[in-house]
């Protein structure tokens, strides 16, 4: 959070934007720092239990991304390459080791590139299984990785790949004739789940335990791929419906369960793209042009768009396309502003919120107004801050798993002292240029990282 700037009175000269009042404002919303804020197409790939986010991010041009780390204290941290001149990071584990693809050739084609583990600050090269290409797509804290490599040289089918202990061990087919295409997660137990190709050249959801391949089945019969596996055998992916739509699914102890809503009218395709050890699920949801907005579906319930949750602002902002959860409930994802193809990396992290916010009251610019805040700890100061931006900010000295803002470059109105019972309250005049302005508002305690739901008010 940038320092806070005190603002007495209250000065308000902001665009109307219409919201609603009672909203489920779970998360705050912050994108992840570039390395170079004129070319606008970071990307987030995975994040660990502590937060910590992999992806890319270019340095000199679009064309060059390179792998990055964006640690959970700020900040973004360049991983090199293999030699070459891009890279791409998707996955972090819990020991800070980062697997992903990077060229290894100055000015090599980037359509090759080799699987790398970064450990150390070290980059390694992994290899291939005899062709020229190979990509790491997971690695859990056991050091196991997997993902998939070219077989033969200057062919383009792909087999997936465990690799453990400097050795590169290519995945079975999942039936005689067929191939196994690429390798996706893989969990602390070492089961493997991917997608495999079969001989009618038709993906296949593919579960392998100690290697061996299995047919995870589909909904219809036909295509089907497995993205993600929790620790608990958990499966998230895609399978084609019977209507020939795309629908997201989850395997549950050998059965598939279509997770699909038909709430979203014309969206009538989704995708399952990961899923965390509480069986919080994340993908996307389209219509037949392709137009994704991601969801998120807790464990028995129906899907919810992402963008309801995030506050507004936020939410009319960016479109979010692409992303993962990890265990505390954040997700990493590349979003886009909405009407451009400029993309960016960001964090979306759910918030506590331990006191009460009251309204401004009586809610009217031209007069004094009085803001309240319930629940505080007795005695300690509450500071409440305004913006017209929602999305999200950190709470200095605070680690972003235990609360986060949900302002952007929030303004301090002013402090007070809670009373004996937990009650804090300002007053200020909020001038009359505010009429019909819509304003967002809320309370923290610095130093307890304790802060109050969002309030979004418009003034009469």
């Amino acid at each position: 959070m940038s320092p806070m700037r005190v603002v007495i009175p209250l000065v308000l000269s902001f665009t109307f934007y219409s919201t609603a009042s009672a909203q489920d404002y779970r998360y705050a919303l912050m994108r992840l720092p570039s390395q170079n804020e004129s070319l606008k197409s970071d990307g987030a790939g995975a994040s660990n239990a502590f937060g910590d986010v992999v992806g890319s991010a270019p340095t000199k041009s679009i064309w060059w991304p390179r792998a990055v780390l964006w640690p959970r204290g700020g900040g973004v941290i360049d991983l090199g390459t293999l030699g070459g001149d891009l890279a791409g990071a998707g996955d972090i584990n819990e020991l800070g080791e980062i697997v992903g693809s990077s060229g290894f050739e100055p000015g090599g084609s980037i359509f090759v590139g080799r699987a790398f583990l970064w450990r150390d600050g070290e980059m390694i090269d992994l290899g291939t299984l005899g062709g020229e290409t190979s990509v790491a797509r997971a690695i859990n804290n056991q050091g196991q990785i997997v993902g998939d490599s070219e077989y033969e040289p200057n062919n383009f089918a792909d087999r997936g790949f465990l690799w453990q202990d400097g050795v590169m061990t290519a995945l079975p087919a999942i039936r005689k004739g067929s191939y196994a295409g690429q390798a996706e997660s893989i969990a602390e137990s070492g089961r493997i789940i991917g997608t495999s190709v079969d001989e009618r050249f038709e993906a296949k959801g593919t579960l392998w335990i100690d290697l061996e391949p299995i047919d995870l089945g589909s909904l219809s019969g036909r295509g089907s791929d497995a993205e993600a596996i929790n620790d608990l055998g958990q499966i998230v992916g895609t399978s084609t419906a019977q209507n020939g739509s795309a629908h997201a699914v989850v395997w549950i102890e050998g059965q598939i369960i279509d997770i699909h809503s038909s709430q979203f009218g014309n969206r009538t395709n989704s995708w399952g793209q990961d899923i965390n050890n509480a069986g919080q699920v994340i993908g996307a949801i389209g219509d037949s042009l392709g137009t994704r907005e991601m969801f998120i579906r807790e464990s028995g319930q129906p899907m919810r768009l992402l963008k309801e949750l995030v506050p507004p602002q936020a939410r009319e902002n960016w479109r979010l396309d692409r992303g993962h959860i990890n265990d505390a409930g954040q997700i990493s994802a590349t979003a886009y502003i909405r009407g451009t193809i400029d993309r960016f990396a960001v964090l979306l992290t759910p918030v506590r919120p331990t006191m009460e916010m009251e309204p401004p009251s009586p809610g009217s610019a031209g007069v004094a107004n009085t803001i309240t805040v319930h629940n505080a700890t007795p005695g300690a100061r509450v500071t409440f801050l305004y913006s017209r931006h929602g999305g999200g900010e950190r709470i200095p000295g605070c680690d972003l798993q235990q609360n986060a803002l949900q302002l952007d470059s929030p303004t301090v109105i002013g402090t007070a002292v809670a009373d004996g019972n937990g009650v804090a309250t300002i007053t200020r005049t909020v001038p009359p240029v505010a009429r019909n302005q819509t304003i967002l508002f809320q309370a923290v305690v610095q130093n307890e990282c304790a802060i109050s739901p969002l309030v979004v008010h418009t003034f009469e």
